[in-house]
């Protein structure tokens, strides 16, 4: 049996569905090691374990929108699910929250929370400082004694499941990319052809700096920089003394 060549199974596993996404960004781990790709390297290491660090700005395709909830009770009554709006919030709390949802999991756990998620049910996604916002809620309605016991994102399953389909359009994207830019008969990729494919999945990035999704560039060389910026870091509410 004939053994098939690595852009040739890649190709096989983007393009079926029932292939996790995590066995596929493997496999382009190892092309872009192959290929001396720095920027692929990172975009498949924070896809598969998440964008942990805070220095790193999120792709937008891991933004969703989701209405913020929150559960509670007092004497009399208890409720589960109620929508709030921002203006429901702390006012010093307000500019930190909204609709839109970060999505900074890796791949595998977003494809375990839908499938542990049951159907026509959203996903309770707690934001940053949840449980000091629940305190300060609390504090606010004391008078009434009410207790907020949590506040939540209500996120709707096809919103993780879209982010899933943009990372494997992307690297669909990045197969057929390198599909063009071989030569007929071709079966491995020349680091070039990695470095000139990379550029069809929008990797922006030079050696040891952030990764950002953002519009297509020209390959960065190893001497040379191409920066992705994440912007000003502001000071958490939850964290001020």
């Amino acid at each position: 049996m004939r053994r098939s060549h690595p852009l040739e199974r890649l190709e096989r596993d983007v393009l079926d569905d029932s292939v996790p996404l995590a066995s596929v960004l493997r496999q382009v781990l190892v092309i872009g090691g192959h290929a001396s790709s720095q920027p692929l390297r990172t975009w498949a290491l924070q896809e598969l374990h998440g964008y942990t660090n805070a220095e790193v700005e999120l792709p937008d395709y891991r933004k969703g929108y989701a209405p913020m909830r929150a559960d509670a009770r007092s004497v009399a009554w208890q409720i589960k699910g109620e929508t709030i709006t921002k203006y429901e919030l702390p006012e010093f709390a307000r500019e930190y929250y909204s609709e839109e949802v970060p999505i900074p999991f890796g791949v595998g756990k977003i494809e375990a929370m839908i499938a542990r998620t049951a159907p026509d049910e959203p996903l309770r996604l707690s934001p940053p400082g949840a449980a000091e916002l629940a305190r300060f809620m609390t504090y606010d309605r004391r008078d009434r004694r009410i207790v907020i016991e949590a506040v939540y994102w209500a996120v709707d399953v096809s919103v993780l499941q879209d982010v899933l389909d943009q990372v494997r359009t992307r690297l669909t994207q990045f197969v057929a990319e390198l599909r063009d830019v071989m030569p007929a008969g071709e079966s491995d990729p020349t680091p070039e052809q990695v470095h000139r494919a990379v550029q069809s999945i929008h990797i922006t990035a030079g050696d040891n700096s952030p990764v950002n999704l953002t519009a297509p560039m020209a390959y960065a060389d190893g001497d040379s920089s191409a920066t992705a910026s994440a912007g000003e870091k502001r000071s958490r509410w939850w964290r001020r003394k």
